[in-house]
């Protein structure tokens, strides 16, 4: 969640897809193009976060006590876990992915428009059990847990892409992008087995699980007896040793827009076909079988001073155990999913003042599925200024049919010198002070920021 909320590979951008002046509209669908060329302004030209759940949100994280209703974790004492439960579902999904274009341009040669991009795209997500929480907030409620499905994973991937699409007639514009993906890091923890049973005094862990980690300059610590050092591998040290690609991937988008009767536009596109695989000799796949006994022990937040302290007697919680992988055969690979897109829009005067459109997405990743139908009214009040206001409804598939409707909002400046761009396809109608959305299971929001490049093409066919 903290990766999330600092910052892809799914994207929406669906409350820019009619806003004409929008260099954003073009990742939906690379036939659609903006108004004029431009310039990306380095590290800020596109950056896009998104985050899905289908129970975990602020709130259900942190909860008020006391009379000056402080914010503790769910974890504190003060909360119990009658509180907590109702927040939860039986397995707890979050899905993440973030998006920037660290360099990009676009460009006009006649009735052809051209763009290459290179980004930063990071996705992961995680699932966490209820009966894991239960286990660790409660300890001794039951006998026996069974917290198999517990997963987490990341990848992160540079995408070098270069797009094309070309106006065939005044009704027809067809356009293509390839994308490059260069593997820089992956890792992903996932255990189908996670019993644990009391035994008298003590607690039986019975656990089976897999662990992919892929990088160019991969080195696992191990002991003496094979097992992974996980005392030793920490992200700091996973990162830093980054010296080159560790996979490849290729993917293809293709889109069309279609113009009848000079006022319905009609549009469509297939994303992400291709593959990305992760080269076996900086690939590590590990399994762990892990049976062993431990005590329990309680740990209670000393705010004073900022740790986690043990309360009373008892043995420590043996993650060495817990996670005691081998190396075993396999590779690691990031499945890759086609996207679909569907729309239409009306001008509605007849002068491009006000558009109604629907819009109809799928997209996935190894980590979530997302499906929406969105209407909205795109505005253009001046050349130089276009606004949208989206309404959909949709389907996290991956995390529990998390059924949702929400409002997205998007503006975007785009005059002779800046191209601003702002939007989300989920308002934030409650955040904390810190802008965090309180209640919310899913949210995104993008920014980009580019110059722009020529005059409007359509001064060139006599459109003006």
């Amino acid at each position: 969640m903290l990766l999330a909320a600092s910052g892809a590979s799914a994207q929406q951008y669906r409350t820019s897809y009619f806003m004409e002046g929008s260099t954003m509209r073009g990742y939906l669908n690379p036939a659609l193009r903006p108004d004029r060329g431009y310039v990306y302004i380095p590290v800020l030209g596109t950056t896009s976060v998104n985050f899905n759940s289908n129970a975990l949100t602020f709130k259900t994280i942190f909860y008020p006590v006391g009379d000056n209703g402080q914010l503790v974790s769910l974890l504190d004492d003060r909360v119990t876990w009658h509180d907590i439960e109702p927040n939860l579902k039986t397995m707890n999904k979050v899905g993440f992915d973030l998006h920037m274009t660290l360099l990009g341009a676009g460009f006009y040669t006649g009735r052809d428009f051209w763009t290459i991009e290179a980004g930063l795209d990071v996705t992961g997500g995680f699932h966490l059990p209820k009966s894991f929480v239960e286990f660790v907030k409660l300890g001794s409620k039951a006998n026996a847990y069974d917290m198999g499905g517990l997963m987490a994973g990341a990848d992160a991937v540079m995408n070098i892409s270069a797009g094309y699409s070309r106006r065939i007639n005044d009704e027809l514009t067809v356009g293509g992008r390839v994308n490059f993906k260069g593997g820089l890091a992956r890792a992903n923890m996932n255990y189908d087995r996670l019993n644990v049973t009391l035994n008298g005094e003590k607690w039986a862990v019975d656990a089976g699980g897999n662990l992919a980690l892929s990088l160019n300059g991969l080195d696992v610590p191990t002991d003496a007896e094979g097992y992974v050092d996980m005392d030793r591998l920490d992200a700091e040290s996973f990162f830093s040793n980054i010296r080159g690609l560790a996979g490849f991937g290729l993917t293809f988008d293709i889109g069309a827009e279609y113009v009848w009767m000079e006022r319905f536009k009609f549009s469509a596109a297939i994303l992400n076909l291709g593959f990305m695989n992760w080269s076996e000799k900086h690939t590590f796949v590990g399994r762990s079988e892990a049976s062993y006994d431990f005590v329990g022990m309680r740990y209670d937040f000393n705010p004073e001073t900022n740790q986690w302290e043990t309360v009373g007697e008892g043995g420590d919680f043996n993650f060495d155990e817990f996670a005691k992988f081998k190396e075993a055969s396999g590779r690691a690979r990031t499945k890759m999913y086609p996207g679909f897109v569907l729309g239409a829009e009306y001008d509605i005067f007849g002068n491009n003042l006000l558009g109604a459109g629907a819009l109809f997405t799928h997209r996935k990743n190894e980590y979530y599925a997302r499906t929406e139908v969105a209407l909205s009214a795109t505005v253009r009040p001046i050349e130089w200024f276009t606004a949208s206001l989206s309404w959909s409804v949709g389907n996290y598939k991956n995390i529990g049919d998390n059924f949702f409707n929400s409002f997205g909002f998007a503006f975007n400046f785009h005059t002779g010198w800046i191209n601003f761009f702002a939007g989300t396809d989920f308002l934030m109608f409650k955040v904390n002070p810190q802008f965090i959305p309180v209640g919310q299971k899913v949210f995104n929001i993008t920014v980009g920021l580019s110059v722009p490049l020529g005059p409007s093409p359509y001064c060139r066919y006599g459109k003006c």
